[in-house]
């Protein structure tokens, strides 16, 4: 049931009234009278705190927080690298341990020779790299976290193993103890993150 507009002031009211008020405090005094000082008129209609109390225009120094940046960071380094090796294209389920060098894919690299390429799960970053090698003839690059990653990448990193598809694949892993940050870091970093695919060194006929 619809209510009168009769006596309501209305949302649309309410905009025309501020705009009016907003236009008049942007206008100023009224030209000719005396303007008192700032300090003093403001704190006649109760703008400026009193004595003693801090002013809403004091600046206030920002916390202090943990930057992860810095002006030239190795992940730049190894992007060059990469780039020299004529990779095209990284696929990779985005993971916090690579996170600079994904930051320096983007960024630094341009997004370009190499693109980085978003996938939902790393079995399917492999399993594109092995088709992409077979297709093109030259690997395509992947990036994974170092532990969980890896082992959802290792049923199609096996089958690449067993077809003899070249594949290139990054991982990421915070093996210094004194810069891992509390919680899942800890969790998610191993000594040796490749072990659970590597091919063992005794020579095969």
């Amino acid at each position: 049931m619809r209510k009168s507009k009769k006596g309501s002031f209305g949302r649309r009211g309410f905009l025309k009234g501020a705009a009016a008020g907003a236009a008049a405090f942007v206008a100023g005094p009224v030209a000719g009278a005396q303007q008192a000082p700032p300090a003093q008129s403001a704190r006649a209609v109760g703008i400026v705190p009193p004595a003693g109390a801090v002013a809403a225009e004091t600046e206030v120094a920002p916390p202090l927080v943990d930057v992860l940046t810095q002006g030239r960071p190795g992940a730049d380094f190894m992007v060059d690298v990469i780039k020299s090796l004529g990779v095209d294209y990284i696929c990779a389920n985005p993971g916090s341990s690579f996170r600079g060098l994904h930051e320096s894919v983007v960024n630094y690299g341009g997004n370009t020779k190499p693109q980085f390429i978003t996938c939902m799960h790393e079995e399917i970053s492999v399993a594109m790299a092995d088709g992409y090698a077979q297709v093109e003839g030259k690997p395509l690059m992947v990036f994974a976290h170092g532990t969980v990653g890896l082992q959802h990448a290792s049923m199609a990193v096996y089958n690449s193993f067993c077809g003899r598809i070249p594949i290139f694949i990054i991982l990421g892993n915070s093996l210094d103890a004194t810069t891992r940050r509390p919680g899942v870091e800890w969790k998610h970093s191993v000594q040796d993150a490749a072990a659970m695919v590597r091919a063992p060194s005794a020579s095969r006929s």
